[in-house]
Order: structure tokens, then sequence, then C-alpha cells
């Protein structure tokens, strides 16, 4: 993993979640440091249409497999190794093993299925690489396709590792099918969800900070941002929105009954419009749960946190440098 000639070096980390398959290449110029060489996001809906997703659909696998066909090519022309880890649609299916099988034979990829907890695990070390939060104690929460990890920590080490079945794919399906959203589907949708974090919130104590990351979480953030009337930043990286804000999004979606009218909402990926009501409700209810009266957006998650993981491994070293990050 090293590059020619004493170069750093250069790693791949493909995060295949419920919705995406995402890629980053990085050059590491230090233990706590990556330069971004290469994005790239196939939205390929891996786990969609399958209710409690025991099963990937076939057109599903054919997209997920050549997601990953294109991004080892990538990788490849950067010289990185990679390193892909699938979540909750691919641990959680009967048929997982066609996948991998075809993912392995056909992409050229080997894919490592990752429990709940190591995916929360990973993703407390991405948000720590992007954020000035080492010596803060933070509640991070990423809600993907198929479930919200939850991660109470302070320092290196999480304290509190929850991976709770509230994925805005998930919650969907099983609330606004066809993407179709009715007050009374959303008022059973929050208490479901409410009922899912109550056994979560006896666990979690007093913390400095909220974060959260996810597609979910930036495109509340973005649709936050259009309400006060301020255009899209180029980093959503440590912007701050507050509960009310979020609520507000919400309630903005919900008067929104079809996927065509959110569309139009300012600040929302049209992409996004179909499952946005369920991932904003669960973030809404996250953060009336746990009082937190605002949020903290990070950019960084599972994939930059496989990246500093694969670095660890290879390399060696703590974490404690990262308390530097905020003087430096």
């Amino acid at each position: 993993m090293s590059g020619p000639a004493g170069e750093p070096p250069t790693l791949a980390a493909i995060d295949i979640g419920t919705n995406s398959v995402h890629l980053v290449v990085a050059r590491a110029v230090a233990p706590d440091r990556f330069e971004v060489l290469a994005r790239q996001k196939d939205m390929v809906r891996l786990g969609h249409g399958g209710g409690e997703m025991k099963r990937l659909a076939e057109d599903a696998v054919e997209r997920g497999v050549a997601a990953l066909a294109r991004q080892r090519a990538i990788a490849e022309a950067h010289g990185a190794a990679v390193r892909a880890v699938a979540t909750s649609a691919v641990r959680e299916a009967e048929n997982r093993h066609v996948f991998l099988r075809r993912a392995l034979v056909e992409a050229g990829v080997r894919v490592e299925v990752i429990s709940g907890y190591e995916e929360a695990r990973l993703i407390h070390l991405g948000v720590l690489q992007a954020l000035p939060v080492y010596d803060r104690r933070i509640l991070v929460v990423d809600i993907g396709g198929g479930s919200t990890e939850i991660v109470l920590g302070e320092g290196a080490v999480p304290e509190v590792v929850r991976s709770l079945k509230l994925g805005a794919i998930r919650l969907t399906d099983r609330f606004f099918p066809e993407g179709e959203v009715k007050a009374k589907a959303v008022t059973r949708c929050r208490r479901h969800v409410q009922g899912v974090l109550s056994p979560t919130e006896r666990d979690v104590d007093r913390f400095d900070l909220a974060v959260a990351c996810s597609g979910t979480a930036q495109s509340v953030a973005l649709m936050a941002l259009a309400a006060r009337g301020e255009s899209s930043p180029p980093s959503l990286n440590q912007v701050v929105i507050s509960r009310d804000e979020v609520h507000a999004v919400v309630e903005a979606l919900t008067d929104a009954p079809s996927t065509a009218d959110r569309r139009r909402i300012p600040g929302l990926d049209p992409r996004r419009a179909d499952i946005v009501v369920a991932g904003a409700v669960v973030l809404d209810e996250v953060l009336a749960a746990f009082g937190a009266e605002e949020v903290m957006i990070s950019e960084s998650a599972l994939r930059e946190g496989v990246l500093a993981d694969t670095y660890q491994r290879v390399h060696g070293g703590s974490l404690h440098h990262l308390s530097d990050i905020r003087r430096r």
C-alpha cells in the first residue's frame, strides 16, 4: 500500500450501502490527513423494495456489481489498493452470497460484510478525521438506507455503540410506499422511531455536541440553509443547524405529499425526494430523544473511517494525534 520510491500510500475505500455505493480514493499525507484524489457515487438502491430487506433483488445485484466494476477501475487508475465494506442491505440479505461471489468474479472486488457495531465504530473514526472534536464528548448519528448508527464517545474509543433498523429506505418501504406521504403515516413512522430509540435513550448520558453524517443529514442541512435564504456552501463540514430548523424541514417535506412535490423544495437533491421524509423524521426524533438543540454536519463518515482504519492496520500508531487537529 505504499507508493513508488517512498511516496505516501494511496488507498481506496468503497462503502456499499443500502442506497448508494460510494468510492473515495486518497493519498495518506499524514496519519490523520488524506488528500482526496477521486470520489464516485452510484445510487444503486441495493436494498430498495424489500420490506425487511431479506433478499437482494436481481436487478439491484446487477446495479451493485456494475458500480463496483466502475469504481475498481477508478481506484486502479490511481494505483490504489481497494478495501470494500458492505453494510445492512448485504449483511441482512439471505442471498448475500450471490452478490459477494459476483462482486469478486465479475468486478474483481472482495467485499467485507461488517457488523452494525463495526460500521458504527468506523463512522465515528471517520468523523474524528473531519471535525475538531477529539477532545469533546460527541453523539454521532448516521442515517443510512437500511440502518441508523448511533455512537457516544470521547476520544478514539466509543462508549455506546448502537446500530438500529431505522434506515431511510427501510422506513420508506414500510410507511411511505411509492413515496406518497400522508399525515397518519408520518405519525405512525414517528411512533415507530421513538419506540426503537427508547432503549438507547437510557444508555446515552451527557454529551457536548451532536454530529450528523450521511446523505440524509446533508440534505436536511441544505434545505435548512435554503430556508434561511443562504446559498449552498462549498462544504457542509462543520455547518450547524438547530433542532427547530430540522423540525421545520420535516414539516415542509410532509406538506409535500408526492415525490414530484418534494422535488421542488429548495435545497433538496431530487434523487432523494422519495426517501428523504423517512430519513428526516429519524433525524428529528433522534435530536428530540437525546435533547440536542443543534447538530453539526460531518461530510466524513464510513468511507473515511475505512481509510483511516486501513492506514492504521498497515502502519500502526494510535489516534491521539487527532487531539491536535484544532490547533493545526
